[in-house]
C-alpha cells in the first residue's frame, strides 16, 4: 500500500503549481511511458497494476533499474487524472533546458490554451523536426496532464520549451497563421531561419505580436467548414514548409 505523502504528493501534479514546486510531471499510459524509458529521461518511480504487467512483459523487463512500484486499481484511479487509468503511471523530472540554440526553426505559440491542441502541436512539430516551442506568456502549461497525454513523448525528445517574447527572434523569418494571410502556396521554402506563429483557437494572432511578423499565410478552404483546429493548421504548414 502506497504511503499517505507520497500519494498526496502525486496527486498533486495535477496543479501547475505544485509541479513547479517539486519540479515533476505525470506520465500516463504505455506509449507515453515506455518514451520516457526509450529516451532514458529522469523518472522518479513508475506504478503499474497487476493486470498490466501481466499483459506487458517486456516493458516490465526494461524498467527493472527504475524504482518502480505495484498498487492496486483503486489507488491508480486515485492517482490518475484519467477517468479511465490504463494501469501505467510514471513520475518524472520536468527538464532544466539549456537556452535555446538561435540558429534553428521555432514554433511560436500565442496563448494555445487547449491541452489537447498544445499535446498535438507538440508531437505533430517533432514529427517534422522542429524540437524549439517557445510560447507567449498565457499558454497552457505544457506539463499538464493532458498536454503529456495528447503529446505521446514528445516532451522526451524536444530541445527547448519556453516562454519568451516574439520580437526576440532578431534575424529570423517570421510567419503568422492567419485567415486573412496570402495563401500558403505563395510560401516559398527557405533557407533563412523561420519561427512559424499559431495564434489561439479562439482569437487567432494577438494584435501586439502582428507587428513583429514578416508574412501571414492562410490555408485555402477547398470544402466546407468554420475553421481547423490549430494542431491541424500547423501541421499542413509544417508540411509545406519543411517539404
Amino acid at each position: 500500500m502506497m504511503r499517505q505523502n507520497q500519494m498526496k504528493l502525486i496527486r498533486s501534479l495535477v496543479h501547475k503549481k505544485y509541479r513547479g514546486e517539486h519540479g515533476l510531471f505525470l506520465v500516463e499510459g504505455f506509449r507515453s511511458v515506455h518514451e520516457a524509458v526509450i529516451a532514458n529521461a529522469s523518472i522518479e518511480s513508475i506504478f503499474w497494476t497487476n493486470e498490466f504487467s501481466q499483459k506487458n512483459p517486456g516493458f516490465m523487463n526494461s524498467i527493472r533499474n527504475i524504482q518502480n512500484e505495484s498498487i492496486s486499481p483503486s489507488e491508480m484511479q486515485q492517482l490518475s487524472p484519467s477517468a479511465t487509468p490504463p494501469g501505467l503511471l510514471a513520475i518524472c523530472k520536468i527538464p532544466t533546458f539549456s537556452p535555446p540554440v538561435m540558429n534553428s526553426n521555432f514554433i511560436y505559440l500565442d496563448h494555445v490554451s487547449d491541452p489537447g491542441n498544445m499535446g498535438t502541436i507538440l508531437r505533430t512539430a517533432l514529427w517534422f523536426g522542429i524540437h524549439n516551442i517557445a510560447m507567449s506568456e498565457g499558454c497552457i502549461d505544457p506539463f499538464h496532464p493532458k498536454v503529456v497525454r495528447g503529446a505521446m513523448g514528445a516532451h522526451f525528445y524536444l530541445s527547448w520549451i519556453g516562454t519568451m517574447p516574439v520580437n526576440d527572434f532578431t534575424d529570423y523569418t517570421i510567419i503568422g497563421a492567419d485567415q486573412k494571410g496570402n495563401p500558403m502556396q505563395s510560401l516559398e521554402k527557405t533557407r533563412e531561419k523561420w519561427v512559424l506563429v499559431m495564434g489561439s483557437e479562439a482569437h487567432g494572432i494577438c494584435k501586439d505580436i502582428k507587428p513583429s511578423l514578416n508574412q501571414l499565410v492562410a490555408i485555402p478552404k477547398i470544402g466546407s467548414g468554420e475553421s481547423l483546429n490549430v494542431g491541424v493548421s500547423m501541421g499542413i504548414l509544417l508540411h509545406h514548409l519543411t517539404k
